[in-house]
């Protein structure tokens, strides 16, 4: 990211705040249930993502996130209806949406102790674990038995403010586990964990600090909590599993290149195969006929071959093959075109040269072939080299050069 995009993301963020704090000042519930719908979203976003992509990675902890935020959404949208001002639920106080943020923070701070602490705890543990606590905080909070935790006129109670000291503390040993965590469950997005826990703490600090539920300090523990939330989500979520997308991404075009090379090539002598072949030569006659440059082609066969298969065996025809490749692709351009035409027979099509010139060089390909010893005996060829005609079609000059070939190879054997 440039330093201009960078510039204008953190106008933009800037910006949000300014505008989230203008609501606040004008209708604080207003700006409490818009932050806190942005953080309900979030939090079933994590879960959303992380159940749809469960089948993407191996690493579980995606689904352990997934889980735990689905749960604190479930007490943050009660926390949103208790609020005061609202007027959902008749005859409760800010006492109600005090418990239900204080049940839901507990929650979220105990999910990433075990989560960050237990890496190996199974999804079905954290499940029972985030359920059994979401019940039972709901269930004495409805019915009256959870601790107050916000008293109208006083502000805060003393186990609402020796609560969040200690999620602080937890999150703190939760922050020292994940700095010094070498678990390759968490190692791969440790720094997005660190800043969701750190952020997580500053919100809880904010609200050992307010006096008043509209108040500053108020405004400012729901947009730390809420920033946290998108750290997971953008973070830990959407970020890492990104690599193993671009990984698969990679890996299939890999596998897509390797397809097409299998299309392409021929698999035992690694030049083109005949259909490819036919393929670019359209191309090339084109190219040759409208810029007016000779296009010869050459053919070859190799002699005696069905003797060598029966004396030899196959495993070894298929090596005479590939040494008769490796010469000829070792004699040409990178702008002529090799092939495997079929069986014993292959194909070179030599662009800008006439056929004197292709003449030349299929003598040396084939004087290389009769006087290599790599094989461990006499190997020799048969050639036949047409030129393309001004207007003619290629298949006409491929016959050309196919019976000079076997005029080559039937001349050998009257010689014999």
């Amino acid at each position: 990211m440039g330093f201009s995009s960078r510039y204008v993301r953190i106008l933009f963020y800037l910006l949000i705040f300014s505008t989230l704090f203008f609501i606040a000042r004008y209708n604080y519930v207003f700006y409490h249930t818009i932050i806190e719908f942005f953080a309900i979203f979030t939090g079933l976003s994590i879960t959303l993502i992380s159940a749809a992509t469960r089948g993407l990675t191996q690493n579980k902890i995606f689904i352990k996130f997934g889980i735990l935020y689905f749960f604190v959404a479930v007490i943050d949208f009660l926390h949103t209806l208790a609020y005061k001002g609202m007027g959902v639920f008749r005859g409760w106080t800010a006492n109600h949406p005090t418990q239900f943020w204080i049940a839901g923070r507990l929650l979220e701070t105990i999910g990433f102790f075990l989560i960050l602490f237990f890496p190996k705890l199974k999804e079905r543990i954290i499940f029972v674990s985030c359920g059994a606590l979401s019940a039972l905080f709901i269930f004495t909070i409805w019915f009256g038995f959870f601790p107050d935790c916000f008293i109208e006129g006083s502000g805060l109670t003393p186990f609402k403010i020796t609560m969040e000291y200690v999620m602080i503390g937890i999150l703190f040993v939760t922050l020292l586990r994940v700095f010094k965590c070498s678990d390759s469950s968490i190692s791969p997005f440790r720094k997005s964990v660190i800043l969701a826990i750190v952020f997580t703490m500053l919100g809880e600090l904010s609200f050992t600090l307010y006096t008043d539920v509209y108040g500053f300090f108020n405004f400012l523990g729901h947009v730390f909590r809420f920033i946290s939330y998108l750290v997971i989500l953008i973070g830990v979520i959407v970020d890492s599993l990104r690599k193993p997308v671009k990984a698969l991404l990679i890996e299939l075009d890999e596998e897509k290149e390797k397809l097409q090379q299998m299309a392409h090539k021929d698999h035992l002598t690694g030049l083109y195969s005949r259909n490819f072949f036919n393929e670019l030569i359209q191309k090339q006659v084109s190219t040759a006929l409208r810029q007016i440059v000779p296009l010869s082609f050459l053919m070859i066969d190799v002699d005696d071959f069905k003797q060598t298969n029966d004396t030899f065996g196959h495993l070894v025809g298929d090596e005479v093959l590939r040494f008769i490749a490796r010469n000829i692709a070792s004699s040409i351009r990178a702008s002529d075109i090799a092939a495997r035409y079929g069986g014993d027979e292959f194909i070179v099509a030599f662009y800008n040269t006439t056929e004197q010139q292709a003449l030349q060089i299929a003598e040396r390909i084939r004087e290389k072939i009769r006087n290599s010893k790599e094989l461990g005996f006499g190997v020799d060829i048969s050639y036949g080299v047409a030129q393309l005609d001004s207007g003619q079609d290629y298949m006409k000059t491929l016959q050309k050069a196919d019976e000079a070939m076997y005029a080559m190879k039937k001349s050998k054997k009257k010689a014999s």
